[in-house]
């Protein structure tokens, strides 16, 4: 039920507020009240509007209609920090533009450290060290940004915003992309947030992630709110209201235009070591996947899981001069790195964050005909209905026309696994493919990934921290395990 009284003892008060990205309407209507003796959480699923309630409260975003107010003790320039991925987008670009390493013989670049990020060019102190051991981080101080798991430079993020001591503090799904122990980390640490002075909001897809400390729950969808009001009576009705994914045929699969050797072994690694300068990354890797198979990777953030799957897909120079057969043909022996590309779709974060650009989103789906970061020319005819098929089966194809840097993280997440099963690959990565995704997309992710096995055309690599989330057609299980001499090997099942 909505809220219209204004009451100026509030925190934030939305009050008949209509808001829109540039000509796309977002926010519709909404009432509502943040007392000072309230912890929310905003639950939605994928194009809620979530994050324009977090753009409206930090005034990066203005009604069209209606008035957002604040308490007169709250700057929102100061003093409300909005966390989430899109500054983890940045962080990554700025590095990637900075790095030289490509220009110098044997260089690496670390770039950004995880310390440099959270302190922010201030000088370290006792707070600064008793934050980073709150947030698991003091043993990754000294790395880059960019060669840290999607787990810890989470962390880093949530350390940072804790460093400049908001009065509130906007956390954008802050489980997402964290293993269980870590999950568990972050709930506790956050359940203490919640019962200290801090105000925290919380924007979340799944009840199951919301902490006890939180006391109100917004129900949002397609920008409007659906309840709101006391955590346990919100939940209740979600509860009785839950429904079941139903998805589609598959589309048919395309030509491949490529010859493999079908009585070796479709991935075989063999003594494969991974190191960046003296830090051991992979140690001792044997691994063997058999045509028929589909394999669950899965260890703790920072074990190398994105690593290895980056030794398999041509994405990783120190696969060269090591014992790897992919088909049939040993990694180095002559194969181009766009002959094996052609041959895996991927759908990972990293992959996610490089398509920033405004091109429409059934051009970005397009693109993995090609392995390519965009197309350069429009997308049409064969091309086009391709991707308007998969968009189909996800019950998407209103987004197609869209840029895809308007679409929500979650509208991005499916359409990075349209894109990489658009020419039908012989394996399917799927690195956390449920990051960013409500409970609604993550059961058809999980639906649409056991029927693509199903058709018995495409092998998955699966790689996950959330034991329910991984896909009844596993039959192997790779477990990446620290070893005795540093880094991590595998125990294979």
């Amino acid at each position: 039920m909505n809220q219209d009284t204004s009451n100026k003892d509030a925190l934030i008060q939305f009050q008949q507020v209509w808001a829109a990205y540039r000509t796309d309407p977002v926010i519709f209507d909404i009432n509502w009240q943040w007392q000072p003796d309230q912890q929310w959480v905003i639950l939605g699923g994928n194009g809620a509007g979530k994050s324009a309630i977090a753009n409206l409260i930090t005034d990066q975003l203005r009604p069209q209609r209606g008035s957002v107010t604040r308490s007169d003790t709250i700057n929102p320039n100061n003093d409300i920090l909005h966390l989430s991925f899109e500054m983890q987008r940045k962080l990554i670009e700025h590095d990637i533009r900075f790095d030289d390493s490509e220009q110098r013989a044997d260089a690496f670049d670390v770039g950004t450290t995880v310390k440099q990020i959270v302190l922010q060019k201030q000088p370290e102190d006792e707070q600064f060290r008793e934050i980073v051991r709150q947030c698991h981080i003091d043993h990754i101080l000294d790395r880059g940004i960019r060669f840290v798991s999607t787990g810890e430079s989470r962390k880093t993020l949530l350390a940072r915003a804790l460093f400049n001591q908001p009065k509130i503090l906007i956390l954008d799904n802050p489980f997402e992309g964290l293993d269980k122990t870590s999950q568990a980390e972050l709930h506790r640490l956050i359940e203490g947030l919640l019962q200290s002075s801090l105000k925290i909001l919380l924007l979340i897809k799944q009840t199951d992630e919301i902490p006890e400390h939180c006391t109100h729950i917004l129900h949002l969808d397609n920008g409007r709110i659906i309840d709101q009001g006391s955590r346990q009576s919100v939940i209740d009705a979600l509860n009785r209201a839950n429904t079941e994914i139903q998805i589609g045929e598959l589309p048919a699969a395309t030509e491949r235009h490529y010859q493999v050797d079908k009585t070796q072994p479709l991935i075989k690694l063999s003594n494969v070591n991974v190191a960046y300068n003296d830090q051991k990354i992979l140690t001792n890797i044997n691994w063997k996947l058999d045509w028929g198979q589909h394999c669950c990777i899965s260890g703790p953030n920072g074990a190398g899981k994105s690593t290895l799957l980056s030794m398999i897909s041509g994405d990783n120079h120190k696969a060269y001069g090591q014992n790897i057969t992919l088909f049939g043909t040993k990694r180095g022996s002559g194969e181009s790195v766009w002959e094996l590309k052609q041959k895996f779709g991927v759908v990972s974060t990293q992959l996610q964050l490089n398509h920033v650009g405004r091109t429409r989103v059934a051009e970005v789906i397009a693109s993995g005909l090609y392995d390519s970061v965009g197309l350069y020319q429009t997308c049409s005819g064969k091309d086009k209905k391709i991707a308007l098929d998969w968009l189909k089966v996800m019950e998407l194809e209103d987004i197609a026309t869209k840029f895809y840097n308007q679409l929500s993280f979650g509208q991005q997440r499916l359409a990075m696994l349209a894109r990489a099963m658009v020419k039908s690959p012989l394996v399917l990565i799927l690195d956390e493919p449920c990051i960013g995704l409500d409970e609604p997309h993550r059961k058809l992710i999980l639906a649409l990934v056991d029927k693509i096995a199903e058709r018995g055309d495409c092998h998955v690599l699966y790689v996950s921290h959330t034991a329910d989330e991984k896909p009844e057609c596993i039959s192997q299980d790779v477990e990446l395990m620290e070893h005795c001499d540093g880094g991590y090997t595998c125990e294979v099942q």
